[in-house]
């Protein structure tokens, strides 16, 4: 399944005769009254150098070798300069190449805040030149250097996985991707009940997954980019560019759940499913006119996973309908 192919927010027609489209007002927006933790977008009055390696600049720490730094621009899709990883071969004895810009953030007991973090990147393939296909990630990292979570862009197999604390490695989330897209990945997590969700492009791709599953501290130092050499012997010459990259704290304290169609059954019952917090009840409303809404139900958010499935009957009455969920604490 591709990304680029997957929409969350409107959702896909409905193939039976009289069908029509109905749109998911999907609850995955964010207030105002953020504060931001840290941002850039490598540009020069930022301070940052296309003529050096990321590592070292702007506060940035490289852990590992290879290739890293800012392109200068103009690249297609990307507005200045962008940093990039990979693409220049590694020391033989480094399989992996982190680099993070540290923002130590230690919630406070009792007011532990809801933090994301975005960003914008691209994966570029390997060439004649040296054709193998290496692994490029996502990975949280708490204030004692201990890896919380991990997404995977395998660009061997074009998969997208995902790693816990738990020891068990990388799971398939199911999705795929595309080498030379643009994809805008947004990580959120909720400190105060140990989960966390990602999404890629708006469609979520993980799920209410424990930050950490081994007591580990519960704070967060940094999110890294990483280059992870498949074969170091022969790296392959793929890199990832990024940009846009934020991490922000925000006065909320659930995260924003998220509509999506599961179908049809054949008396025309609408099915639904939501995308929550584990545990959270939701309710989930229906309006024809994005202006008056009704409540279609409410159901609890199963775990793990933190799905709650509806059905709307009123949904095979033809007309356009827009759905909308909230948690009820």
């Amino acid at each position: 399944m591709n990304f680029m192919r997957l929409v969350v927010r409107w959702i896909p027609p409905l193939f039976a005769a009289g069908s029509v489209a109905v749109q998911a007002a999907n609850g995955i927006g964010f207030p105002a009254a953020q504060r931001i933790l840290f941002e850039t977008g490598f540009e020069p009055f930022e301070g940052y150098d296309a003529d050096l390696a990321l590592g070292g600049q702007a506060g940035w720490t490289a852990l590992g070798s290879g290739g890293n730094g800012v392109l200068p621009g103009p690249i297609s899709g990307f507005e200045g300069q962008v940093a990039y990883v990979g693409f220049n071969a590694p020391q033989p004895k480094d399989d992996l190449l982190n680099l993070f810009r540290p923002v130590a953030l230690v919630p406070v007991a009792g007011d532990l805040p809801l933090i994301t973090f975005t960003v914008s990147f691209r994966i570029y393939d390997s060439t004649g030149k040296a054709p193998t296909f290496d692994d490029f990630r996502w990975s949280a990292y708490n204030t004692r250097e201990e890896r919380l979570f991990t997404l995977d862009f395998d660009n061997s197999a074009l998969e997208v996985n995902r790693a816990l604390d738990d020891g068990k490695g990388f799971v398939p989330t199911g999705f795929k991707f595309l080498p030379n897209e643009i994809y805008d990945l947004r990580i959120t997590l909720n400190f105060a009940r140990n989960l966390w969700t990602a999404d890629v492009n708006g469609a979520v791709i993980v799920n209410g997954a424990p930050i950490t599953t081994k007591g580990a501290k519960l704070d967060l130092n940094e999110i890294d980019a990483v280059w992870a050499v498949r074969d170091a012997a022969k790296p392959g010459d793929n890199f990832m560019v990024f940009d846009d990259y934020r991490i922000t704290a925000l006065p909320v304290r659930e995260i924003p759940s998220s509509v999506e169609w599961m179908g049809r059954l054949t008396n025309g019952t609408v099915l639904l499913k939501v995308l929550g917090e584990p545990g959270i009840p939701y309710v989930l409303e229906s309006s024809g006119d994005l202006a008056q809404w009704t409540t279609v139900g409410s159901s609890t958010a199963q775990s793990p996973g933190g799905v709650a499935e509806f059905q709307d009957p009123a949904g095979s009455a033809g007309a356009a309908r827009f759905y909308r969920a909230h948690g009820v604490q």
